[in-house]
């Protein structure tokens, strides 16, 4: 690998390869057929009636509760939580059990050897408990918070909300293939295939999912990359049950012994931001960089001639996007917070927490930690007293030369 040796990469630049990904790092999972789904198979829909109520499913679904598991080969076992500094133990196999009530009532509970992580939303309250640390976390909802137990511990969110956002932002640029309801834990669902338009411009193949019939939520999705006949990620949801959720389900209340911490409703940074103070999208680099208080550079050659399709800043930070969907490439550069290159974020191998290494390329004379996937690549580095993080769904040569050719300026 050019210029490769090993370091660390932060564990929340993973959620930017690809959306996608969000569903693969629960663990590994299977999913349960059921010898037959309940009354009659519904009505057939068409490609575009299944997708808009896919996209209408995170507002309009019906309370339930479900397990959800999932697979992945797109990151060693271990990575995941070793690069944040947290305990690699329950690398592996992994299973959430979630309760959705509307959209602002939540519990997910994502088991663990070393202890559950445990997240609830009550309206605008919000409990996030790590039982490894036996420490909880409370208060109102950050604009940062985390919205599921997945996220709460450093990783992507893998919730059939998300899914369904993900599904709905890609579709456009998709070509979509239905079929007739099938049987699916006992439930009947909508095989709906997803694949590029332009496979030119991402290393993903193909999605494929089974949409519940009543809630159209996914009860399976299945990732494909490039080039390999089994999934690289894969969800599945078991369990399924549609209903009323009681509501003390929403409430948590402190395990003995626990510390707790207070959440503050604008988060550790609330007096570096105005009141009202959120995403906002700008029409050049140099409103981004007013806004955020430092230079903002774009990419002078984004891999594969990628146009600049959008800017946003928030927090202190500017996303730059070049291309779109499934080719889409994210360049994220905020002031200071970027920890030197190969430097321990954690525990080395063999040692406790065992941390995970990745490779260091070198851009130029500046150091990168480098993480590739089958389905795409991410790269993070400072220089200048900003971090970068730059992430895609492209081969990892191609995101090196935009890399380099931004620092070269």
């Amino acid at each position: 690998m050019d210029g490769a040796r090993t370091g660390r990469i932060p564990t929340r630049a993973l959620t930017a390869v690809l959306g996608l990904v969000l569903v693969a790092v629960l663990g590994v999972g299977a999913v349960t057929v059921g010898a037959g789904a309940q009354g009659e198979p519904p009505e057939r829909l068409t490609e575009k009636e299944l997708l808009t109520r896919v996209s209408a499913a995170p507002e309009n679904a019906p309370d339930f509760s479900a397990t959800l598991t999932a697979g992945q080969t797109l990151v060693p076992d271990g990575l995941i939580g070793a690069s944040e500094g947290g305990d690699t133990g329950d690398s592996g196999p992994r299973t959430a059990r979630i309760w959705r009530s509307g959209p602002d009532r939540l519990r997910a509970e994502l088991q663990g050897e070393n202890g559950d992580r445990v997240f609830v939303r009550n309206g605008d309250r919000v409990s996030l408990y790590n039982g490894a640390s036996n420490t909880l976390k409370t208060g109102e909802k950050p604009e940062s918070a985390p919205d599921s137990a997945a996220e709460a511990d450093g990783l992507p969110g893998a919730s059939p909300e998300k899914i369904d956002e993900v599904l709905a932002e890609i579709a456009p640029s998709s070509k979509l293939t239905t079929g007739a309801p099938v049987e699916v834990a006992g439930r009947w669902a909508y095989p709906l295939t997803l694949e590029p338009k332009d496979k030119s411009v991402t290393l993903v193949e193909r999605a494929e999912t089974l949409v519940d019939a009543e809630t159209f939520v996914p009860l399976s999705f299945d990732l494909y990359a490039e080039g390999r006949p089994e999934p690289v990620a894969s969800y599945r949801a078991r369990d399924f049950e549609v209903g009323p959720i009681p509501d003390a389900r929403f409430e948590f209340e402190t395990p003995p012994g626990a510390v707790v911490e207070r959440l503050e409703p604008n988060g550790d940074r609330a007096d570096e931001h105005r009141e009202g103070d959120g995403p906002r999208r700008v029409a050049s680099v140099a409103e981004a960089s007013e806004l955020s208080g430092f230079t903002v550079e774009g990419l002078p050659d984004a891999p594969g001639g990628r146009g600049l399709e959008e800017i946003v800043v928030a927090d202190g930070a500017a996303v730059l996007t070049y291309g779109s969907d499934w080719g889409a490439v994210s360049l994220t550069e905020k002031a200071g917070g970027g920890e030197e290159v190969g430097s321990p974020t954690s525990p080395g191998p063999g040692e406790q927490g065992g941390g995970m290494q990745v490779p260091v390329v070198d851009l130029g004379g500046v150091q990168a930690d480098e993480l590739s996937t089958p389905v795409g690549t991410v790269l993070t580095w400072s220089d200048g007293g900003v971090s970068y993080t730059l992430a895609g769904s492209v081969p990892a040569a191609e995101l090196r030369e935009a890399a380099r050719g931004l620092l070269a300026r």
